[in-house]
């Protein structure tokens, strides 16, 4: 079968969707993503008010479906976002629960406690996974998930006093595909967060307060230090408004990364202003407290305007960030640098059809002749039926040569959606049908999994092939039940059923370290209990 430029990707939705991933097994473990044009690395980020660093935490796909739902990036000057809060009483509680081949399984309970402004949501997450080739078995053996974890939320308001904090445990004891025989990965996060608006006279005071802790171990022959590396990360923000809408806001973070090669310990602050003019939101300020020389100075614009049927949107931000531990020399003069991303998007629906288009700019440095630049353009289509069937079909392509984009060239996804209703509308069936894939992929693009930083790639034996894979996901809803069915590769999961050779199936590899991936099929039941 033809080869092409391989690109899996399980979130295939819409264009308009700022991101999409590439995983490197369909259990969801492992696999790196695209975010607002760039390759989604070394950023910290917020799921509801928990912290991440984002070091070595640059799939949030790992932490269950909950956490990934909540999945933010971290922007100077933007809170994490307060949740919904009821307005009566009820209790609410689910699970979750699938089961596929090479031993996967995966299941998410939860709880939601509801009274008017008031809310606690209970949260556990469980994944089991052998790989297809049985690499996530762990070398030391045990039946243990190769991840678990734990959160818990409580929201509250009273008056004009909202107040959200939330605290989660994640624990990954996992195998790691290795020349001979499997690596390991250890790693327990405690991440917490909170955060409390109040009035302040004529102002409104917005306070959030968030700590991440991480303890990794990974044994495998591509690294030579194979202790614990620790990662202490902190963040205080504090911001004033003005009921004119001027904002003043100040951020006080620390980093401390340490393991056998060095010890690094940040400590930066942030002040800033922003202001809310019509629909343009402008942002400035400065970075001081660091004795590095990177570029101090912080930014943000965006502008945006909707219409009846569509909208324009233009974008531009900037700021220092710590460099990735593992890239940052103990000689060199900074530990920081600094990135900017612009972009202009737009979007129009009407009478069933959707058309949106988006042009990106990110940039490493402030030198625009000399510093790198990852540089996106995409289109997406849609059209949904009078039987609400729709069809759709998107496409992005990298323009420049920089790893940290992601390396994929073209990428390109279609697919067809809809619902039928059964037995006299007794049972719901929503059916997806989709493919995906690129062209030109970038021959020098490398990203280690386990360092988790984009490389240039000068073996040819890592130089990923070139292939379209297609996936099909049906959901019946039975009296309030949702059953999945879902298959990952269905050209692989076809040629393996009717007996064809292994040359002649679909074998798709994501990555230099990782097997080829593939079918893997799954079956989900989702219940839901209202009281």
């Amino acid at each position: 079968m033809r080869r092409l430029v391989v690109l899996l990707s399980l979130n295939v939705g819409l264009f308009s969707q700022s991101s999409f991933v590439i995983p490197f097994d369909w259990a969801g473990q492992n696999g790196i993503m695209i975010n607002d044009g760039a390759l989604f690395w070394n950023r910290d980020w917020t799921s509801g008010m928990l912290l991440f660093d984002g070091s070595y935490t640059s799939y949030p796909n790992r932490y269950g479906s909950y956490t990934s739902r909540k999945f933010q990036p971290s922007k100077t000057g933007l809170l994490p976002e307060f949740s919904v809060l009821p307005d009566s009483n009820n209790v609410e509680s689910y699970f979750d629960y699938y089961r596929g081949d090479y031993l996967y399984n995966q299941m998410e309970i939860g709880a939601d406690y509801e009274e008017p402004n008031r809310l606690i949501q209970i949260r556990g997450f469980k994944r089991n996974h052998g790989g297809n080739t049985g690499h996530y078995l762990h070398p030391a053996g045990g039946s243990s998930p190769i991840h678990h974890s734990y959160r818990v939320n409580y929201g509250a308001k009273k008056g004009e006093q909202k107040l959200e904090l939330s605290a989660g445990r994640f624990v990954t004891r996992s195998g790691l595909p290795d020349s001979t025989t499997n690596g390991l990965e250890n790693e327990n996060i405690i991440s917490a967060g909170i955060r409390y608006q109040h009035p302040l006279g004529n102002w409104t005071m917005d306070t959030y307060v968030g700590q991440f802790f991480q303890h990794r171990l990974i044994h495998h022959s591509s690294l030579v230090d194979s202790n614990y590396r620790d990662v202490n990360r902190g963040s205080i923000n504090i911001q004033i408004e003005s009921s004119g809408g001027i904002k003043f806001g100040f951020v006080q973070e620390s980093q401390q990364v340490n393991d056998n090669r060095h010890n690094r310990s940040l400590n930066w602050t942030k002040l800033y202003s922003a202001k809310l003019i019509g629909n343009l939101s402008l942002m400035g300020g400065f970075q001081i407290l660091n004795s590095d020389d990177a570029f101090p100075f912080l930014f943000n614009m965006d502008y945006v305007k909707k219409y009846n049927n569509g909208y324009f949107q233009f974008s531009s931000s900037g700021s220092p960030k710590p460099k990735h531990p593992e890239l940052d020399d103990p000689s060199d003069k900074s530990s920081f640098e600094f990135w900017s991303h612009s972009d202009i998007k737009g979007g129009l629906d009407k009478g069933g059809l959707r058309i949106t288009g988006s042009l990106s700019l990110v940039q490493k440095g402030i030198d625009s002749n000399t510093d790198e630049k990852i540089i996106f353009a995409g289109v997406g289509f849609g059209y949904t039926f009078k039987n609400e069937w729709s069809v759709y079909s998107n496409v992005i392509t990298q323009i420049d040569s920089s790893i940290n984009g992601g390396g994929f060239g073209t990428f390109s996804s279609l697919g067809v959606k809809g619902n039928l209703n059964l037995f006299k509308n007794n049972m719901k069936i929503d059916a997806h049908l989709w493919g995906s894939g690129t062209a030109a992929r970038l021959k020098s693009f490398g990203f280690d999994p386990i360092r988790q930083i984009p490389f240039n790639n000068t073996n040819a034996d890592w130089i990923l092939p070139d292939q379209w894979l297609f996936h099909f996901e049906a959901i019946a809803n039975i009296s309030g039940v949702l059953v999945t069915y879902k298959v990952n590769n269905i050209l692989n999961a076809v040629g393996s059923v009717s007996g064809a050779s292994s040359e002649d199936l679909v074998w798709a590899r994501p990555n230099h370290i990782y097997p080829k991936l593939g079918r893997m099929m799954q079956f989900g039941v989702t219940w839901t209990f209202k009281n």
